[in-house]
Order: structure tokens, then sequence, then C-alpha cells
């Protein structure tokens, strides 16, 4: 049991989980990490949160508005009422701002340190950033700043579209060529051509790069002994030719996972769950969970869950139920009375999810999924939660809409 320790939780928007591979200055700085996959309950920032911070799927979580729950307990108030000191960093997302109750101090907001020389520097075409480098620095200031236990959650939005690796990253691709690309991208990305589409994966994997030369500035203040977890929110979707994170493909909501000084045992082979990451950090500090959360403590063996998702700008809901060997998924077009098309992937078969065999309906595999899925859309507020909530909860923040709705435009969010 590791009472009293420190916890460091970093969040990684749009991660891929096959950034990791080209990240060598991160995998030198994680030496001794437990390494695996982890899977996410939805494949978007407001639909991942609460199974991140509340062990909830975000229809549980969110009233028709957006807005968090009074009833819904969060990691950083349960373990406030245990004596930890809570703090969160965020590199203004706002979809994050409705858990910021929970903490005793919550940064989101735009970089305070960047000129507008600088913003040019990063490719800025008029977004505001808050790169890594401020993020660690700002988390550094409040962390080091008294010995009492302390939780510290930290988001990074530096692989987040537009796509903004830095002027010296964005040479590579030209930077007339990226300017103009990414402005199609932003206005209409199904447009793209083949060589536009390269270009707009290439700047994706600068940006990762330039995480990668920094992120090591978010571990370097933390004790060796703390409890450490890295990892993304979701992914980002380019393969399936849909930009952005919206459906259930792997590439959006299968997630790399490293942890440090979590109990032995609980990492195996097999992929976790996101829902499952606040009860175990409970667990490791032999604090009971609110009996309202659904997750469990993570055991290393391999336990099958729930995806969902709605997306505003496709017009479409999903939901599906995801297995170590296979996927099933429902796609609901213009509201959930409507009939869904079905995707079923054999995933060991077909990782890339390339070919949907549900017309195999025989398949007794297919059967029990279905039926699964089925049953949880069944559960109260799960059907008819899908399609909100994932909006940020408008006019209750001291940011007035303009300015809420100038962030998320930003951010791509058109």
């Amino acid at each position: 049991m590791n009472e009293r320790s420190d916890i460091v939780l970093v969040t990684v928007d749009c991660w891929r989980y096959d950034a990791l591979a080209r990240m060598d200055e991160l995998r030198s700085s994680v030496v001794g990490y437990d390494r695996t996959d982890a899977i996410c309950q939805s494949a978007a920032t407001p639909g991942v949160f609460p199974s991140i911070l509340a062990s909830l799927y975000y229809p549980q979580a969110y009233t028709p508005s957006g807005r968090l729950r009074e009833s819904v307990s969060t990691l950083p108030t349960v373990l406030s009422r245990h004596g930890y000191r809570t703090g969160a960093v965020v590199a203004d997302n706002p979809f994050l701002d409705r858990f910021s109750e929970g903490f005793d101090f919550f940064w989101n907001g735009a970089s305070g340190g960047e000129t507008r020389f600088d913003r040019l520097l990063r490719l800025g075409l008029q977004r505001d950033t808050v790169p890594v480098t401020e993020v660690a620095e700002r988390a550094r200031e409040w962390f080091t700043d008294t010995d009492d236990p302390t939780f510290l959650f930290t988001h990074l939005m530096d692989p987040h579209e537009p796509y903004l690796p830095g002027l010296r990253r964005g040479f590579s691709e030209g930077v007339v060529n990226s300017y103009w690309t990414l402005r199609k991208f932003a206005r209409d990305r199904q447009s793209l051509s083949k060589n536009e589409k390269q270009t707009i994966q290439n700047l994706y994997w600068h940006c990762i790069d330039y995480l990668d030369a920094h992120i090591h500035e978010l571990f370097s203040f933390v004790p060796e002994d703390a409890i450490v977890v890295l990892m993304r929110d979701h992914g980002e979707e380019f393969d399936h030719g849909a930009y952005r994170h919206a459906r259930l493909y792997d590439e959006c909501v299968r997630v790399p996972f490293l942890s440090k000084n979590l109990a032995q045992g609980r990492i195996g082979e097999a992929p976790i769950r996101q829902i499952d990451l606040a009860p175990t950090i409970l667990a490791e500090l032999g604090i009971e969970a609110p009996a309202t959360w659904l997750g469990e403590p993570m055991s290393g063996e391999p336990r099958h869950t729930h995806l969902l998702n709605h997306s505003p700008h496709r017009g479409e809901s999903y939901a599906g139920v995801r297995t170590s060997d296979g996927k099933l998924v429902k796609t609901f077009a213009e509201g959930l009375e409507n009939e869904p098309t079905t995707d079923f992937f054999d995933l060991r078969a077909d990782p890339r999810e390339e070919t949907n065999r549900y017309e195999h309906a025989d398949d007794e595999r297919i059967r029990d999924l279905e039926s699964d899925l089925d049953e949880f859309l069944a559960e109260e507020g799960i059907r008819e939660g899908v399609q909100y909530g994932t909006e940020p909860n408008i006019g209750e923040r001291e940011d007035n809409e303009e300015t809420v709705e100038e962030r998320l435009s930003a951010l791509g969010y058109r």
C-alpha cells in the first residue's frame, strides 16, 4: 500500500497508440515504468474524463445541459477528503472546466507567456496555445509549494489540431504548404487531396516530436516514490478517412498507458480500462471507492468494456463493446431511435479494423456482444444520454459564451 504517496496523472490529448514508438526521449524518461495499453470508454475528451476522474460513463455523469451532476464523486474530491491537496494544470481545454470544482487549484487557460512572435514560430494561425513547457513550469510551481500529500493532474494539448509543430519542424513540409493545408483542413477536411492528407499527418507527427522533446520536464520534479500514470485521453483517426476523433476505431480508443509504483500484478499484457484507473489509485492508498463508481481496481486480467460517443459535426452517435479479441459497434445517424448500422471487427485477425464481419451473424461471439451492448444501452440514462453532455456547459463559467466558442474554434471544433 502506497499510503500518503504523491500522485501524478498526466494525460495527452490526441496521442495515438502508435506514437510511443517514435518518442525516444520519452521512453528514456520512463525507464522502469510498467507499459501496456488502455481502452477508452469514449473517443473524445468530454466523453472520456468521467471515466478517468469519476469511474462512470459520460451519460451517467452529465446532465442534459452538460454539467457534471452534483451526485458525482470525482477522484480529486475523494482524495481531498483524505487529506490530499489537489491541483490541475490544463493546456487550455474548455471541456475540462466542468471538473474544476473538485480541485483545490485549477488552471485552464490560454498561454500567459507566449508572444505573437512565439505563436508565429509555432505556425500560429491565430491560435493561442499552451505548450507542454508552460504546463510543466506551472505544475512545478504548484506541486513543490508544500510537503503535504499531493494529487497533480496535468493535461497536454500539443498533438491536438490544428497541428502546429513550430517553424523549424514545419519547414520540412513547407511553411506556405502547411499554412494553406491547415486552413483547408479546418474548413473541409474531407476534401483534402492525397498529398494534403499526408501533409496533415506529417504535421501531426511533428507535433508528437515537439512533445517528445519536452515532456520529460513534467517528470523532473516528481518524487521517486510517487504514483505516476501517463496516458492519452483518446487518439486521432487517420487510417479510416475521417480525420478527428469521434468514431470508435482503436486508433481513437486504444491508448498508451505507462505507470510507476502501482502494486505488482495490476499491470499485465492485456489492455486496461480507463474506467478502472480511479478505483486502482484509491486501492493503492487503502481508500474505499465510492459506491457509485463502476470500475474496479486493475488486476492484470483482460476485461470487456463498453464504448460511447456522440459526434455533433458528423450527426452520428456510436455505441460499442470491446473485448481482447473483438469489437462490435453500432452507428446511429440523427438519433438513437433510428436503425443503426453495425460493424464487427475480429481484432486478432484484423487489428487495423478493415473488414466488417457482422454479416457472419452465426458467429456466437457476435451474438453475445450484440446482446451485451443492447443490455447496456437499456440501462437507465445510457441510451438517452449518449447524445448530450458532449458540449461544455456554456453560461455556467466565468468566461462568456463568445470566449468559450472562440477557444473551441481554436481547437478545430467548428
